[in-house]
């Protein structure tokens, strides 16, 4: 990163006569209410909708909070205002967009903010959660068999085209623009390991069985080792180049934004997921096949054995890859693998005194749908210690955890000379 940065061609210099929008790219750790309509459906009886952001839910975060996701926060500490370019979920009849009027079956940009043609316009951040980089068919959108839903998932490139198709086809001078993603596709790559893997080893028994069905439980169980490890060596080459080309596709979509008059753009690298809560639950496999973990078990991501190290593995391919593809080009890079991994070292340094339970109740299918008023209580999460704790849920940062990622941009921004000290 440090060499990227070092490298970089971009401004250094703040914008004259400052920052006049923000443009956001990326996924569920830059969205500040896409998905608002759905979480509108879930609570409108009980909480009215009178605008954004909607206090019971719409962000991945506890909503509620005044905070609300770093992007916002980012847009408000330069002055300027953030909207969602377009807010929409999906329904069985279909897709439902929310309008200033309410819900409506037509896509709707803009709905909260002024025109795109104004100058004046404020929603332009882009980002879905569940997007991928170049894969249409993100994590929630109801083509995805795998975790379907309602969600749009446009992935980054039509985010972008989105963009250049509503605002004159070009970028200018006075914007930040921000692109943080991959998340999604590091966590495709790593769903389609495990589900590759399954297959191989049920099909390689399935077959031994049919040739000699007096096999005893130990020949099955070599079988089963032999077939797993033969097949996960192969998919998890498959995973690494995935990732790899995702990478690759992020940088090409960088590249057409500052090719489009984009002077500041900043590129996040990505978190190491597997100190999360998701990572660090991820299914115990000490055992073939994998069973139930043993009490205080946390996946052990410095065990080659383990689904956390290959997730961790998979997040650091993405990222080198990333700024191998970068080195040379007009924009600076902020090391968001690093902040994750100095939070959970050092978690009093920002304030956090849990950095591994999510503070949001776990009937709550999702950040998305979670409040101030949906705290986990079994885990003694409440509005009194929301502000020190990192995770809302197993993924998403708490407001508090958001804050840090904006406090970081500034200052990285500082530093930079895009700012003023």
């Amino acid at each position: 990163m440090a060499s990227v940065n070092a490298a970089s061609t971009a401004p250094t210099a703040p914008p004259s006569g400052g920052f006049k929008q923000v443009v956001a790219f990326g996924d569920s750790l830059s969205d500040d209410g896409a998905y608002t309509l759905a979480a509108i459906s879930t609570y409108g009886a009980s909480v009215p909708f009178t605008g954004l952001p909607y206090p019971a839910g719409g962000q991945f975060t506890v909503n509620g909070d005044t905070t609300g996701n770093w992007t916002g926060v980012l847009a408000a500490s330069l002055n300027v205002g953030l909207t969602p370019n377009v807010i929409g979920y999906g329904t069985t009849s279909g897709v439902m967009y929310l309008g200033t009027s309410g819900p409506t079956p037509t896509p709707t940009v803009c709905a909260f903010s002024a025109p795109a043609a104004s100058g004046q316009a404020t929603c332009t951040n882009f980002a879905q959660g569940g997007s991928m980089v170049s894969n249409p068919i993100g994590i929630g959108n109801p083509m995805n068999t795998a975790n379907p839903g309602g969600a749009l998932t446009y992935p980054v490139t039509q985010q972008i085209q989105n963009y250049l198709d509503q605002f004159g086809g070009s970028f200018n001078g006075n914007q930040l623009v921000t692109v943080l993603a991959g998340n999604n596709d590091i966590f495709t790559a790593l769903g389609t390991v495990s589900a590759t893997v399954t297959q191989a080893v049920t099909q390689a028994v399935s077959s031994a069985l049919q040739q000699n069905p007096n096999l005893t439980q130990a020949q099955i169980a070599s079988i089963k080792a032999t077939a797993q490890h033969d097949a996960t060596s192969q998919a998890v080459a498959v995973a690494q180049a995935t990732v790899a080309q995702a990478a690759d596709e992020l940088a090409a979509q960088v590249n057409l934004i500052t090719s489009k008059g984009a002077k500041y753009v900043l590129v996040y690298t990505l978190p190491d997921s597997s100190l999360t809560p998701f990572g660090r639950g991820l299914p115990y496999t000490g055992m073939t096949p994998p069973q139930a973990p043993p009490a205080g078990y946390v996946c052990d991501n410095k065990s080659t054995s383990t689904p956390c190290y290959l997730l961790s593995n998979l997040v650091q391919v993405f990222n080198q890859r990333l700024l191998n593809d970068l080195q040379g080009q007009p924009v600076k890079v902020l090391d968001g693998y690093s902040l994750l991994n100095q939070e959970i070292a050092n978690p009093s340094q920002f304030g956090f005194t849990n950095v591994t339970t999510p503070w949001c109740n776990p009937a709550m299918t999702s950040s998305l749908l979670c409040n101030v008023n949906t705290p986990n209580t079994a885990a003694v999460a409440s509005t009194a210690n929301l502000g020190t704790w990192l995770f809302a849920d197993s993924v998403h940062p708490t407001p508090a955890g958001y804050k840090v990622i904006a406090s970081s941009t500034l200052q990285a921004m500082k530093g930079f000379g895009w700012i003023s000290q």
